[in-house]
């Protein structure tokens, strides 16, 4: 019943987050508003005891997993293959590179031992893609930097691991192992690759076997590979973990193969290529707000369980030099590095090396130390050092990037452009309805549903269209068939009227496309409704 209560009220907080932002913060990314609700569920006894421990196998396996397979998924699988090496330089040199420099940095300036300086170091590598959204919030990313920072964040995660174990074992056993740290991330990168890309051919092999079955229209038959589709993330990342190869990289792998048939089987069954773009999309968002929202409550968390001491003043000293260490190399290797394809100016360099945000993962990762043999003291200290790294992290992008950036269209002034359109858009398909003849019921019906698609319609209108359409007798078949034609009719004038309207607007196309997609949703929705 615990278990119950947590989910639905991590979900409810979540809703309640993307309301505030869609109706008093539009300016603002859902994730920061997450992020805060998630401390004030923190600060408040109350609520604070509803939410369970933070496991950080957990995090990792049920949450950053299916979103790092779905972020692969939206990444091509020919981008990568081309970029290799640009990738492979990116998560291990640069890596390993912002690992070092960090970690002496934190030695001679601290004098935390090497071993720790090398944990905290390496924690403080991976980069988060869903914490990059969020400080470019309404912005431009140059494309190429854009295409850079996604990769990394995509790979660096195993990287990031496998430095940690040598890091901590190295604490523990007072013993450093280059070679054998070395054949560990052989072994669990390409264990995961091979692993993922294995899992993912069988699933996918799976789905086209029943799509092109003579069962394949039937719901019943379809669903089986659907659901084994959305736990595959899940079943590849604890079967990866529990052979000891790199669950991340075997998501990640699985994710680009799947990216290869969504391409290639589009329009084999598009109902349920779409049903399954759509419900991973509803699935992404809330897991980036739960991402962002156990971030706030696990700050809190930390910092009200540290005692304000020169132990905490180190710890954030320690955080800072971690930033800086990190931003410098960014820096430098983007700048000068012979591995990208091709030459970055410095603005760019800059904006690459401020892109690169921690959260969720460093988190995780941070966690993961409270199940080893790590002093107490020790584990505080990582604790406040990582929570430094990542506020600074996000709170200087976020200013610098309205500076060094261009303002994309914002969200909320698309929003207001498309709704504009939108009446624009319902008022000429009434207009064209006018000049054909149309009985009274059923015209009355049209113009409700149409000026509902462009919120005119009070709670007061709905009610009485619901009284009246509970005391009315279902329509004759001739007449329902009318009806279709009818709102078929208005639909492919809105569309008409909508297409003229996108070839002079070409700055709000995004817009324009979905508000498409709307209109075709709406005649599939009536179709639908009139079959049944």
């Amino acid at each position: 019943m615990n278990v119950i209560v947590f989910i639905g009220f991590i979900m409810f907080a979540v809703a309640v987050a993307n309301m505030i932002q869609q109706r008093l913060f539009r300016k603002i990314s859902v994730n920061y508003i997450a992020m805060l609700i998630g401390m004030a569920i923190a600060l408040i006894p109350q609520t604070n005891q509803i939410i369970e421990g933070f496991s950080s196998e957990i995090f990792m396996g049920v949450i950053v997993a299916p979103l790092l397979f779905f972020e692969g998924q939206r990444t091509r699988l020919y981008n990568v293959l081309r970029s290799w090496r640009a990738i492979l330089g990116l998560t291990v040199v640069m890596l390993i590179l912002a690992t070092i420099t960090a970690a002496f940095g934190i030695y001679l300036s601290i004098g935390v031992s090497l071993p720790l300086s090398f944990i905290l170091a390496a924690i403080s590598t991976p980069t988060d893609a869903t914490a990059t959204e969020s400080v470019v919030h309404g912005l431009k990313l140059p494309k190429k930097i854009e295409f850079y920072l996604k990769d990394e964040s995509l790979f660096n995660d195993a990287s990031g691991i496998i430095l940690l174990n040598m890091a901590v074992d190295w604490y523990i056993h007072k013993q450093l192992r280059i070679g054998e740290a070395i054949g560990n991330f052989i072994y669990s990168a390409g264990g995961g690759i091979v692993l993922g890309v294995l899992i993912a051919v069988f699933v996918i092999f799976l789905r086209q076997s029943s799509l092109r079955s003579k069962h394949h229209l039937a719901s019943s038959a379809v669903m089986p590979i659907e659901v084994l589709y959305f736990l595959t993330p899940l079943v590849i990342y604890f079967l990866a973990e529990k052979i000891d190869v790199s669950g991340i990289i075997a998501v990640v792998a699985a994710g680009l193969v799947h990216n290869v048939e969504s391409e290639r089987s589009r329009l084999t069954n598009a109902v349920v290529f779409y049903d399954s773009y759509a419900f991973s999309e509803v699935i992404i968002n809330i897991l980036n707000g739960i991402v962002f929202l156990l971030l706030g409550i696990i700050i809190i968390r930390s910092m009200r369980e540290d005692v304000f001491n020169q132990q905490t003043i180190d710890a954030i000293i320690i955080g800072v030099i971690l930033y800086f260490a990190n931003l410098a190399i960014r820096f430098l290797y983007c700048r000068f590095s012979l591995t990208l394809r091709e030459k970055i100016s410095s603005k760019d360099a800059w904006i690459f090396s401020l892109g690169g945000i921690h959260g969720a993962v460093t988190f995780a990762l941070a966690y993961t130390l409270s199940e080893l043999n790590v002093n107490l003291a020790d584990f505080h200290l990582i604790l406040v050092s990582e929570i430094t790294l990542i506020l600074l992290s996000m709170i200087v992008p976020t200013i610098a990037f309205r500076f060094m950036l261009e303002k994309d269209k914002p969200d909320y002034s698309q929003r207001a452009e498309v709704d504009r359109v939108r009446v624009e858009m319902v008022q000429y398909a009434l207009k064209q309805i006018d000049k054909i003849y149309l009985p009274v019921k059923i015209r009355k019906q049209l113009e409700f549903d149409l000026r509902a698609q462009m919120n005119q319609t009070s709670v007061e209108d709905f009610i009485k269209e619901i009284r009246h359409t509970a005391s009315q007798k279902e329509l004759p078949d001739d007449q329902k068939e009318f009806r279709a034609v009818v709102y078929r009719y208005a639909f492919r004038q809105e569309r008409n009227y909508l297409g003229r309207i996108a070839q002079r607007e070409q700055e709000y196309r995004h817009g324009f496309l979905t508000l498409y997609r709307e209109i075709l949703m709406a005649e599939i929705v009536f179709l639908t409704d009139e079959e049944n």
